[in-house]
Parts: structure tokens; sequence; C-alpha cells
């Protein structure tokens, strides 16, 4: 049977601008395509989500709600695809919060990005 299940996220009480921000780049470094709605299996779509991906892997597509959960069909996809993509979504939020505070500070911000972490520099004020 083909439903909707929703997935927690270790990332506690994001901040809206900044997690709709670090899909958006994450979407963008990772060949992930921003969507406005989701769908299952059977074809029943759903829009309740701040905003959504699509790619490859996940193929009907993955909501991120406000709290940061996961929302989607992940009947077929592999666990560690989930966790991964979970993992993904936390580094990317947490270098754009990074960045914002330290800019912020008066800061001036370089981010390096590698294959597997980026790395934030941060030159005094």
């Amino acid at each position: 049977m083909s439903h909707f299940s929703i997935n927690k996220i270790k990332l506690k009480n994001p901040n809206r601008e900044l997690l709709v921000q670090a899909i958006k780049q994450m979407a963008s470094d990772l060949g992930f395509e921003i969507v406005d709605k989701i769908r299952d299996f059977n074809g029943n779509t759903r829009t309740d989500f701040l905003i959504g991906i699509k790619n490859k892997v996940f193929h009907r597509g993955v909501g991120i709600r406000e709290d940061g959960s996961l929302v989607g069909d992940f009947w077929g996809i592999p666990t560690a695809e989930r966790e991964k993509l979970a993992r993904k979504i936390i580094q990317y939020y947490t270098i754009n919060a990074v960045v914002s505070s330290l800019r912020s500070m008066g800061y001036n911000i370089q981010v390096q990005k590698g294959a597997q972490q980026h790395v934030v520099i941060a030159e005094g004020i």
C-alpha cells in the first residue's frame, strides 16, 4: 500500500528563511528540482509543506516542512538514501545558519565547497 509518511530529522526550531535558502542551495548543488507538490505511488498529491524537491532517487518528491521533517512516499527508496538526504539537509542548514550568524556579527565569510564537506572561513572584523 502506498502512502505518505513523515520522517523527523534533527533540526531544532529551524528558521524558515534559512531552511528555504539551505534547501535551494542544496538543490542547486546536488541536482534536485524544486517542486510545489509531491505525489505518492497512486498519483495522489500533497502540497502542505514549506518547499519540495525531487531527483532520480526521490522521483515522487519530498516535502520539507517548517519543523524540518520530511514528508513523502518513500516506498521503494532505501533507508540509506533517506538518511543521506536528512544529513545533507542538516549540513546545508547548519552552514547557512553559521554563515548568517557570522555575517550579522560583521565577519567577511567565504564558503569552500568540497565533495564531502564545506569549509567556512571567517575573516575578522
